[in-house]
């Protein structure tokens, strides 16, 4: 006996009774059969969705932005992630804008992606609408910038509060100053309100790094409120 028949004859033995006596042709024919069928719709929907899971973990998210131009405010940027509201500025240059939230992600030109954002704040400067529902990501900040963007968005439209009310309200009554610095970090001003917080003299403090800021003054008479 051959080389090959041994172990041919080995396979029979291993694979089992039920085998014996088919052809090698036979059995080819059945794994060809087992094999073209490829695998269920189900099972190859479950692996795309793995594979993109796997990808969005990997990969930097995507970041759309665009603009708009509001009277006031002249060009307005908005930028999106996956989660949310990233990015609102005036005052910048679109290159510095992109600058910006290239740190989050991979930019893209896409104004048709932030189109809902673009619109609302647009409403909203203009007067046609009172609140925002928008979805804000904040996930960039620290835990105490996010804490102090939180409790400003608390503050009610028509009123205002003192950076040393903030403090109170987030458990941190002595660090008004760094709840002042973390509103004029705010990387989403108008949706998130820091135009609300004002000193506890009475003046307006700082927005968009200026103090006394007129678009700040601006947002305020919009908003029902009345200076001396």
């Amino acid at each position: 006996m051959s080389k090959t028949q041994k172990d041919d004859a080995t396979l029979r033995d291993w694979l089992g009774d039920e085998v014996k006596g088919l052809a090698p042709a036979e059995l080819t024919a059945a794994m060809d059969k087992l094999y073209s069928a490829g695998p269920q719709p189900e099972s190859v929907t479950a692996a795309q969705q793995a594979l993109e899971a796997r990808l969005a973990e990997a990969l930097p998210p995507t970041i759309h932005y665009g603009e708009f131009k509001d009277v006031l405010f002249g060009p307005i940027y908005v930028a999106a992630g996956p989660h949310g509201l990233v990015s609102v500025d005036f005052n910048v240059s679109e290159a510095e804008f992109v600058d910006y939230i290239a740190r989050l992600g991979t930019p893209r030109h896409a104004p048709e992606k932030v189109q809902a954002y673009r619109r609302d704040i647009a409403d909203y400067l203009a007067g046609k609408r009172e609140a925002f529902d928008l979805a804000v990501d904040l996930s960039q900040l620290t835990e105490f910038q996010r804490t102090v963007l939180e409790e400003a968005r608390r503050v009610p439209r028509g009123q205002v509060a003192t950076y040393a009310e903030i403090a109170e309200r987030i458990g941190k009554p002595k660090a008004a100053r760094a709840v002042g610095q973390a509103l004029r970090r705010n990387p989403v001003p108008i949706v998130v309100p820091c135009h609300r917080v004002i000193n506890s003299d009475g003046s307006l403090g700082g927005y968009g790094g200026k103090l006394g800021s007129q678009r700040k003054i601006n947002l305020l008479k919009l908003e029902g409120v009345v200076f001396a």
